[in-house]
């Protein structure tokens, strides 16, 4: 069975963990207590357990547009830690549904955390996925880069 290299996905996860923790300390009173949290919003995404749920963790009352990047940064982290769903890391072709679910997590993560230069960040991604093994015509950089956007 192959298996990809962890190592992009990794490398993705300490970049987007660094711009969680800076863009966080400005929002929240403790960033990473409030992204343990947030699996509270997942079960119950009614406006009213949003508003509860930012205004109990936020460091101070927010605009509507910091209320938003709060969401999109924790929703950024949650996509980040769905790219390391076990069932993605054991396949026997990167175009099996679970990798390419992988895939689309870390291009999730990507795009909410608004990553000022996120073609780097993508780029890097895909040439750590150079070794993986694929059925598709062009290999997993094709089936990669396809997913990603």
């Amino acid at each position: 069975m192959a298996r990809a290299a962890p190592g992009g996905f990794n490398d993705l996860n300490e970049t987007l963990a660094a711009q969680f923790d800076k863009e966080g300390a400005a929002l929240f009173k403790d960033p990473w207590q409030a992204r343990n949290d947030y699996i509270s919003v997942i079960g119950n995404r009614s406006p009213e357990a949003v508003r509860e749920f930012i205004s109990s963790r936020a460091s101070r009352a927010l605009s509507g547009a910091e209320t938003a990047r709060a969401l999109s940064l924790l929703e950024s982290q949650r996509n980040a830690q769905l790219m390391f769903t076990s069932c993605g890391w054991f396949f026997n072709d990167i175009s099996g549904i679970e990798t390419v679910q992988i895939m689309r997590y870390a291009a999730r993560a990507i795009e909410l955390a608004g990553v000022d230069n996120w073609l780097p960040l993508e780029k890097k991604l895909l040439a750590s996925l150079q070794a993986a093994v694929s059925n598709v015509p062009g290999g997993a950089p094709a089936q990669a880069s396809t997913t990603a956007r």
